[in-house]
């Protein structure tokens, strides 16, 4: 590929990457509600001794905040699985963007090589990267 598409592909590659950083913040912050709300679930549950917990007394009444913290959990945990997918999807597509970096990188050679080297680090420092992820590393 000549240099605009490698540099198409490597903003798309840095785009496509930030979006999956915030996606996986966003999973972050929707797994510490999930368990902020599964131990206040938790802690509404009528407990009795030497059995299993219940959510309901002996008359069979729910405690008042109960069926709203599981319709909320429900959703929640609806709404991770979603981004999951989401995520794993991203993930996959970012591998195959990078492999074909990686291997036009790699083919390349004379100025293209030099003038791909500079627009790879140019992207790779937003990132603080720390070496070439797309060099050979000889033995």
């Amino acid at each position: 590929m000549n240099l605009t598409e490698f540099e198409r592909s490597l903003s798309n590659f840095c785009v496509g990457y930030e979006t999956y950083i915030k996606l996986m913040s966003d999973i972050r912050r929707l797994d510490n509600l999930i368990q902020a709300n599964e131990k206040q679930l938790n802690d509404s549950l009528i407990k009795i001794p030497f059995t299993h917990l219940y959510f309901v007394d002996g008359l069979g009444i729910f405690k008042h905040q109960t069926p709203t913290l599981l319709k909320q959990n429900r959703q929640l945990i609806i709404k991770y699985n979603q981004q999951l997918i989401k995520a794993k999807k991203l993930s996959n597509s970012l591998h195959e963007q990078l492999e074909i970096i990686r291997n036009d990188y790699l083919t390349s050679n004379g100025e293209k090589s030099e003038a791909k080297d500079k627009l790879a680090n140019k992207y790779l420092k937003q990132f603080g990267q720390i070496g070439h992820p797309l060099k050979r590393k000889d033995k």
